[in-house]
């Protein structure tokens, strides 16, 4: 019962504050609770490692870090990068709550060059046709059934920020089972519009032969138009149960997103320049800085330029320019702000100058 409130709890907030703060704030990066079966030492260590490797999947997104010689070492003595654990019984099932330092994780990642997915992270919509007893319905936030507990689940253990449609009024009168197993994009991305996430997935879960389940799913950006005829990611296939299809579902989701957001460092070490405009106040420059140097993109940052009501920021990058701009694109606290500006051809130069649009940023904070 416990596990369940704190799950209602969780995906409530959610919701509340998808126009607030980046949903990928909830997600405790660092921690890890695994179920044990008991106290003894022997059952603690193997916790302890596998606790590890959970925070270490949930920052680099891959399991293939766990190969790597000396991540592989770390794992089999995780001793150092613990900063604390303890017990706790949730109806009846004990768990060993792990707390990890957070640097340490990362710096173990970046000295191998692996990739680091870091705290920006896209929020995606669930749209979840479930068949049970021979019904099909959409599971939603209130829905009673296993799946909707296991999602939580996955999003805390796997780091992959979702929502579950209310399906109220509003939301029945646009989606139906039909539009998702008939994989309609137009008409499930008009429902998903009131939620403001950046993606919607479409997945399917049907009683399949050997009391097995077969499912399938598909991943669009949250936009209309051409976009939503490429879907951006789709797995389909069989699985023992809906359980295991939907960890399945959110495997998929995972590599898109790693793929995607995970930077590694390129050695490569190449500058930007980010100009913020509209600053009233030396604590904003101080917590621009702040937040720019916790990107996964940034190696340093430092303020370089300031005048009038701007400032500019030189930032040293483990990727590309294009790793820094879509993780930008995803953070609440700040927006974004086309600037057309006069390009000059130089003196002489019968031509008459051109222009080039270059983007500023606002800082709207917390």
């Amino acid at each position: 019962m416990f596990k369940s409130l704190i799950y209602v709890f969780y995906m409530t907030l959610l919701v509340m504050s998808v126009n607030l703060a980046s949903a990928s704030e909830l997600l405790q990066l660092n921690e890890s609770a695994v179920k044990v079966e008991n106290r003894t030492t022997q059952t603690k260590n193997d916790a302890l490692k596998q606790a590890f490797k959970n925070v270490l999947l949930k920052n680099s997104g891959s399991p293939n870090a766990f190969s790597v010689p000396s991540i592989a070492a770390a794992i089999n003595n995780p001793t150092a990068y613990i900063r604390q654990f303890g017990y706790q019984e949730i109806d009846g099932q004990l768990y060993l709550n792990v707390s990890f330092d957070h640097q340490k994780i990362i710096k173990l990642l970046r000295d191998e060059q692996l990739p680091v997915w870091g705290k920006q992270r896209p929020l995606t919509l669930f749209w979840l046709s479930q068949e049970q007893h021979g019904e099909r319905a959409v599971v939603s936030d209130a829905s009673i059934l296993e799946s909707r507990r296991y999602i939580g689940e996955l999003t805390a253990e796997l780091g992959v920020p979702v929502l579950l449609p209310i399906m109220d009024l509003d939301d029945s009168m646009l989606v139906s089972v039909t539009d998702i197993r008939g994989m309609f994009a137009d008409q499930v991305a008009v429902a998903s519009a009131r939620y403001n996430s950046d993606y919607f997935v479409m997945a399917s879960i049907d009683a399949a032969a050997d009391s097995q389940v077969s499912y399938s799913m598909v991943l669009y950006p949250t936009v209309s138009g051409d976009a939503l005829f490429n879907p951006l990611a789709q797995r389909s296939g069989t699985a023992l149960d809906a359980n295991a299809a939907i960890n399945e579902i959110f495997t998929a989701l995972s590599e898109y997103y790693v793929s995607r957001y995970a930077v590694a460092d390129s050695g490569e070490s190449l500058m930007t320049q980010l100009i913020f405009t509209d600053i009233t106040e030396r604590k904003q420059l101080v917590d621009i800085e702040k937040y720019l140097a916790q990107l996964s993109a940034v190696k340093s940052v430092r303020l370089t330029q300031l005048r009038g009501v701007s400032a500019e920021f030189s930032v040293q990058l483990f990727g590309t320019e294009d790793d820094l701009f879509r993780l930008l694109k995803l953070e609440s606290k700040i927006k974004s702000q086309p600037v057309t500006v006069p390009v000059s051809l130089g003196k002489g130069d019968p031509l008459a100058p051109s222009q080039s649009e270059t983007i500023n940023y606002i800082w709207l904070g917390h």
